[in-house]
């Protein structure tokens, strides 16, 4: 819920964000309303992470409709970029043979990382994701430049649920995830997933 809810209310928040900055430099007076709804926006995020904390712990995922793929990332990206952010994508290897299940976390995971990169690196930004199927594993990498005008800072690796959803996931194909900044000011997500369930 959060992947599908948070993503969409992200790309709501980045563009009213990037009208407001251009109305007000601008001088025009719809500035002020655009900054509302991004606001509202953010409110609604706190509220909706509030409301999954008290239902973590529930049970049940009934399957509604069909799951994302890694085909479906082309889907994605437009309106990322619509959002600011300057997207790449390259794949290698046989993905299309990768189980259901299995492109379904490497959805998400490329999904959340790229939220997390407009969120906290924000319009203005380039990120690049890699996705590799090798022999026995899957790699996915996601690197971003980071804020544009050096004004955002982030966490330290490991903080907010972002990156804890990505363990999650990744640990459910016995994976690993190593997230932190890449030193150039920019921010890196690399993840190794087993072809096979934990």
């Amino acid at each position: 819920m959060h992947d599908l809810v948070g993503h969409h209310v992200s790309i709501i928040i980045g563009l009213a964000d990037g009208g407001a900055t251009l109305a007000g430099n601008r001088g025009e007076t719809t500035a002020e309303p655009l900054r509302l709804i991004a606001a509202t926006g953010r409110q609604a995020l706190d509220d909706l992470r509030r409301v999954l904390g008290v239902l973590r712990e529930e049970t049940g995922d009934p399957q509604l409709s069909p799951q994302p793929g890694i085909a479906d990332l082309e889907r994605l990206l437009p309106s990322l970029r619509a959002a600011g952010l300057s997207v790449s994508y390259r794949t290698t290897g046989e993905l299309h043979r990768l189980w259901p299940g299995l492109q379904l976390t490497v959805y998400r995971i490329v999904q959340e990382s790229l939220t997390n990169t407009l969120k906290h690196a924000g319009a203005g930004a380039v990120a690049t994701v890699t996705i590799t199927a090798g022999q026995d594993a899957i790699s996915v990498r996601v690197t971003d430049s980071g804020p544009a005008d050096d004004t955002v800072a982030r966490g330290p690796a490991g903080t907010g649920h972002g990156i804890v959803g990505i363990r999650e996931r990744a640990g459910l194909y016995g994976g690993t995830v190593t997230a932190g900044p890449d030193g150039r000011g920019g921010w890196t997500i690399d993840v190794t997933l087993d072809e096979e369930p934990a």
